[in-house]
């Protein structure tokens, strides 16, 4: 149809419109669009419908399957779903618009709906090649989606068990995904530095927080690619509101706090990977226990825990004393108090009998057996009765000192 034809057409229906023939011109626009449809010319439909529905009371008179396909083919689905729908309320055995309704249902992932339609559609005409390739194809999806859906479902039961550092960070994970330009119904690229970001933690707990997500179908890898090559991920659809309907159980806020607080950053400014390189020089006989006392001390410090902190470091303390005689081939500790004279096998010794030898004989520098002192005379803070007995609190700054002077003599005696 040329486009002087097309004009007259269009001019032909507006005037019946104006004489208040509207259903006449309802039919001669479908007449239009049929046959601008069987010459392809959708764009032509597309603008001769924008010119009469300008002046209809009732656009929906115009709806007609040709304008529906049409929007198709000028990909604007969401109109030409609005159509569908419409010829469906009217003929809802026109098996054609079901199975193209079900198409464009199906790419917008609404897959349930897509297949109540292409199944309506089957039943009217069961020996169709393309309504058939498109059950069979909405089936296969229907029932991966409902095997995937018991499998999101399945994993919420993990959620009661995540403490609340877990559960804060998926929260944040799912508040920030959200946020990202590229997020679609729940899926989204997602380059590995991004979780990081999401989480609002560092690079090593955020890849140990996603393997742990996909092991429990928090998340999914949908086995597609952005288009910058990162993986596309899927957020299990139920997480979000079974996060907000989660019951809580209380956690020491503490320990909270201390998974965050522990990382490279933070071990780096303590010494601890300086101190760890002295620890493994160590020979068999030692290394274990002093790296094992080490990191339990370090853990609790940054935690802030800081009675186990003064505790640990007394203890840490006495290992590396005895790790030094024993290497100086001292195997008795001798010394005199009250002028009463006390021996001990070395095993035997405890931290004060070590620091008396060690002092009264002069066997370490002066400056280290105040070091070891200090955590003797804290740990007196931690005996429960001087504690209800006195005002002085265990605080910050004796479990500094404590956890300073045991990484220094780490970094002095080995």
């Amino acid at each position: 149809m040329t486009q002087k034809e097309l004009n007259e057409k269009v001019k032909e229906i507006i005037k019946l419109i104006k004489d208040d023939n509207e259903f006449e011109a309802s039919i001669l626009f479908d007449e239009l669009a049929s046959s601008l449809h069987s010459q392809k010319q959708y764009g032509d439909i597309i603008n001769a419908f924008n010119k009469v529905s300008k002046i209809i009371s009732d656009k929906t008179l115009l709806f007609t399957f040709e304008l529906a396909y049409s929007y198709v083919e000028l990909n604007d689905e969401n109109s030409a779903e609005k159509v569908y729908e419409f010829i469906l309320s009217n003929e809802p055995k026109n098996s054609a618009a079901l199975n193209n309704l079900s198409n464009i249902k199906k790419r917008k992932r609404k897959f349930k709906e897509a297949f109540d339609l292409i199944s309506r559609a089957i039943q009217i005409e069961p020996d169709d090649e393309i309504i058939t390739n498109n059950y069979d194809n909405l089936n296969q999806i229907v029932s991966e989606q409902r095997e995937r859906e018991q499998k999101f479902k399945h994993s919420l039961t993990y959620l009661e068990r995540e403490n609340d550092f877990v559960v804060s960070k998926l929260k944040l994970f799912i508040q920030n995904a959200k946020k990202d330009e590229n997020y679609d119904n729940g899926v989204l690229p997602i380059a590995k530095w991004k979780f990081k970001v999401f989480m609002q933690t560092d690079e090593q707990k955020s890849e140990s927080l996603r393997e742990q997500w996909l092991d429990r179908n928090y998340i999914t890898n949908t086995g597609q690619k952005g288009n910058y090559y990162e993986t596309v991920y899927e957020i299990n659809p139920f997480l979000e509101k079974a996060l907000l309907n989660l019951k809580k159980n209380e956690i020491n806020e503490n320990w909270i706090k201390a998974i965050d607080l522990i990382n490279t950053k933070s071990l780096d400014e303590v010494n601890y990977f300086r101190n760890l390189k002295r620890i493994e020089k160590l020979n068999k006989e030692f290394r274990q226990i002093v790296k094992r006392d080490y990191d339990e001390l370090t853990f609790n410090y940054l935690a802030k825990n800081n009675k186990t902190t003064i505790i640990l470091s007394g203890s840490l303390i006495e290992t590396l004393l005895i790790y030094y005689l024993k290497k100086k081939k001292v195997n008795t500790v001798s010394y005199e108090i009250n002028n009463k004279k006390i021996s001990k096998e070395l095993f035997e010794a405890t931290l004060n009998d070590l620091l008396q030898y060690l002092e009264q004989n002069k066997e370490l520098e002066k400056q280290y057996v105040l070091l070891g002192n200090i955590s003797r005379i804290y740990r007196n803070y931690v005996h429960p009765g001087k504690e209800l007995r006195e005002s002085e609190e265990l605080d910050d700054s004796k479990a500094n000192l404590c956890y300073i002077s045991a990484s220094e003599l780490i970094n002095n005696l080995i």
